[in-house]
């Protein structure tokens, strides 16, 4: 019998997508052995492995449409771009994870993290999650725009600086067949990173010299991931979730309008495809 792993990108406030991907698999009782996500994505699975819809909601759109998530404020308040810990306080006290739900689930979920510390990416599931959710956290920390969070003496951040789509994690861990949601868009080409991107790594991590490599190959990196991922389709071991249509989000976008029917294409392109789906992991 196959193993199917869940696999999930970032993708800012775009994981509003993956969210309302993740409601309809809910409602349609559709479960994994293994899930794995990059930094929204990460995010957004807590709330489907502990199988709690209003936490989908609120992360996926709630906790984007305020003046705490992304600018000024968290600037002056968390000194970063997006105020990483002020969006977790919120989900939490809207919806707070049900942690015995979560800790308990027959689902496991990994989170890429990037160590600071030696350039490496690691995976931190189930046993690792505290309850003051810094793995979470972590794994939502942009590359210079927010702040790394420290971990048992070691500086994390996103892991999407390496893994942008967790596929060799995936079968690394025996999943023979995986479903990706992606939050691109089919016309989607990752650009390399600008310079003036390269110059400011170079500045924060002088010592680091590593971060900055890893930042040079981030977009080859990606499409080596997709081409895995496009490798394992043509195979029939693949079967990929993506926007429909370009509604012209961003991973900044804020408006709750916006964002709200992003998470309801996310809803319907599932149910439109549900039968290919369930054919697909019955298979």
């Amino acid at each position: 019998m196959s193993k199917i792993g869940l696999i999930c990108e970032g993708g800012g406030t775009k994981a509003a997508y993956t969210a309302g991907v993740l409601e309809c698999f809910l409602d349609q009782g559709i479960e994994f052995p293994y899930t794995a996500g990059i930094s929204a994505g990460a995010f957004i699975l807590t709330g489907f492995v502990s199988k709690q819809k209003d936490r989908l909601r609120i992360t996926g759109i709630e906790a984007t449409n305020r003046k705490e998530a992304v600018g000024f404020y968290p600037m002056l308040h968390e000194k970063a771009v997006f105020g990483i810990q002020s969006t977790y306080d919120y989900v939490e006290e809207k919806a707070k994870l049900d942690f015995s739900a979560f800790k308990n689930s027959p689902t496991e979920l990994e989170m890429g993290l990037y160590n600071i510390e030696n350039g490496a990416i690691e995976y931190f599931n189930k046993s690792q999650y505290t309850e003051d959710g810094a793995v979470v956290k972590a794994a939502c920390s942009l590359l210079m725009l927010t702040h790394p969070v420290v971990i048992q003496g070691r500086r994390y951040m996103d892991g999407g600086l390496i893994d942008m789509i967790p596929i060799e994690q995936a079968v690394k861990q025996g999943c023979d067949k995986v479903i990706f949601i992606s939050t691109k868009e089919a016309n989607y080409v990752r650009k390399p990173a600008p310079n003036w991107q390269l110059t400011l790594a170079n500045m924060i991590y002088r010592k680091e010299k590593y971060v900055v490599e890893d930042l040079k190959k981030r977009h080859i990196n990606y499409q080596k991931q997709w081409q895995m991922v496009k490798d394992l389709e043509k195979e029939g071991k693949a079967l990929i979730l993506r926007p429909s249509c370009d509604m012209g989000i961003t991973r900044y976008t804020t408006d709750h309008e916006k964002i709200s029917k992003w998470y309801e294409l996310g809803v319907s392109d599932t149910l439109n495809m549900i039968d290919e789906i369930k054919a697909f992991m019955e298979n």
